[in-house]
């Protein structure tokens, strides 16, 4: 009589929680159990050892950070999906107390020498997404993807002109994102580093053309529903010439710092950029409050004060005032 069991009788006594009695003294009986906890159970009572569950693991940490770029494991959604990047909305309206109807720039043939027709009340939309190019750039650190936003300034209400697009500025960049978590005390953590490549330029003829190519940076701070992103970068100089706006490191300055807070269904977005410290207060600041309408549908208000709220303005000095929807805001 053969007293070895085949296999299929071990799954089948496994099924029926019948192994772990059999396996006392014979720890080979436990290996066609399927079922890693059970197996590990088998093992245990086959030597005589007390077994113990495993805790359960904790709670995934689903940071703000690491929900918009895919940092923990549990959040990596693979590469080319379309995911938010900046606010996205439309202001139905927005009222200025400067229009600039003499864009200059130090830059040869870059000045308009005629007023142009703009109104001070107009409509302005952006539109924002970033997709993952590459997904584990070195090893399983670091992730490759590609942004891209773009602003549009719409003078719908100037019917006397036709209601043309006063400047829409194009801005795609490439970005490589690490994953950190170091410690910055009081309950912040440096979540995020990235290094990348931006372009932005309005795409127009001289004398309205602008333009510009940085270097950049970021570093990811975050505590709970609040994320703070400092953003230093360095313009690449351009050929003497060749340059459309030669001097626009002075009033956008060399970097900028965004706050953003989640309270409840609501989002309010703080931007400071440039050098605000200068005599003659250039660089700008920019408050952005999304509240709830109807799902996924939210109101939108905004803020400017200061230069460079769209290129052809970088060294307009103006405040706005805007209200519309948003359909993904900064968290």
């Amino acid at each position: 009589m053969n007293h070895r069991l085949s296999h299929s009788s071990l799954a089948l006594l496994a099924a029926l929680g019948a192994v772990p009695a059999l396996a006392a003294g014979n720890p080979s009986t436990c290996a066609a159990i399927a079922d890693n906890t059970e197996r590990l159970a088998c093992y245990d009572d086959a030597v005589g050892r007390p077994h113990q569950e495993a805790p359960a693991p904790p709670p995934p940490d689903n940071t703000p950070f690491s929900a918009r770029w895919e940092l923990d494991a549990e959040d990596k959604r693979g590469t080319f999906l379309i995911k938010p990047y900046r606010p996205t909305y439309i202001l139905l309206g927005r009222i200025t107390n400067s229009a600039n109807r003499l864009p200059s720039s130090p830059g040869p043939d870059r000045s308009v020498t005629e007023p142009l027709d703009v109104s001070p009340v107009e409509a302005k939309y952006q539109i924002s997404f970033k997709t993952k190019l590459w997904e584990g750039l070195f090893g399983r650190h670091g992730d490759l993807w590609m942004g891209y936003t773009q602003q549009s300034s719409w003078q719908v209400y100037n019917k006397s002109n036709s209601s043309p697009f006063r400047e829409t500025n194009y801005e795609p960049e490439l970005m490589a994102v690490f994953r950190t978590n170091l410690d910055a005390g009081a309950g912040f953590k440096v979540k995020l580093l990235s290094v990348g490549f931006n372009h932005q330029s309005n795409g127009r003829a001289e004398p309205l053309s602008r333009s510009w190519n940085r270097l950049t940076a970021q570093v990811g701070i975050e505590r709970g529903d609040f994320a703070l992103v400092l953003r230093p970068w360095y313009r690449f100089p351009e050929k003497d010439g060749k340059d459309d706006n030669p001097d626009i490191g002075r009033y956008l300055g060399y970097g900028d710092v965004q706050a953003m807070w989640k309270l409840g269904d609501h989002g309010l977005g703080l931007t400071l950029r440039g050098p605000l410290w200068q005599s003659g207060g250039r660089g700008s600041a920019q408050v952005d409050w999304s509240f709830p309408i109807h799902r996924n549908l939210k109101g939108f208000v905004q803020v400017f004060s200061g230069f460079g709220e769209t290129l052809i303005d970088y060294n307009h000095r103006q405040t706005t005032f805007g209200v519309g929807v948003a359909l993904v805001d900064w968290l």
